[in-house]
């Protein structure tokens, strides 16, 4: 299981939104974005020029086109998501990693027998992402 906090790991994210987000982004960081159709391009740009992001998903049909676009992770906070995507991913030998944003480590308990990828506690700037007042239309 992947855990993507320290001591574990030492990555590092950084939220964009725009192609100038992208652009100005740190070298080492791992891009994250929120889906929106909109931003396939986004997604596609990341693939051509190897730049590691990952993408917080609401379906399936968004897991496929991230991860047909080698998205390095999707991040989902619903646990019934998370073990559906992991389902699919394992199904379609899929590289991109689901990772469940968990309020703390002690969720390992409950996603590690469903075989999820990894976790990642969900701190601030996820809930923001994640929050119902902050999703975007469907486009």
């Amino acid at each position: 299981m992947i855990i993507l906090e320290a001591p574990f790991s030492n990555e590092k994210f950084h939220f964009v939104k725009t192609l100038e987000d992208i652009k100005n982004s740190p070298n080492n960081a791992t891009l994250i974005f929120k889906y929106c159709d909109s931003s396939l391009e986004l997604y596609s740009f990341c693939q051509r020029n190897n730049i590691p992001y990952g993408v917080y998903v609401s379906s399936i049909k968004e897991q496929i086109f991230v991860s047909s676009l080698n998205a390095k992770y999707i991040f989902t906070d619903i646990i019934e998501n998370a073990k559906k995507f992991q389902e699919v991913a394992n199904e379609y030998l899929l590289d991109t990693k689901v990772i469940f944003l968990a309020l703390s480590l002690d969720e390992i308990e409950k996603i590690a027998p469903l075989g999820i990828d990894g976790i990642k506690i969900k701190e601030q700037r996820w809930q923001e992402l994640t929050s119902p007042q902050h999703k975007r239309r469907s486009s």
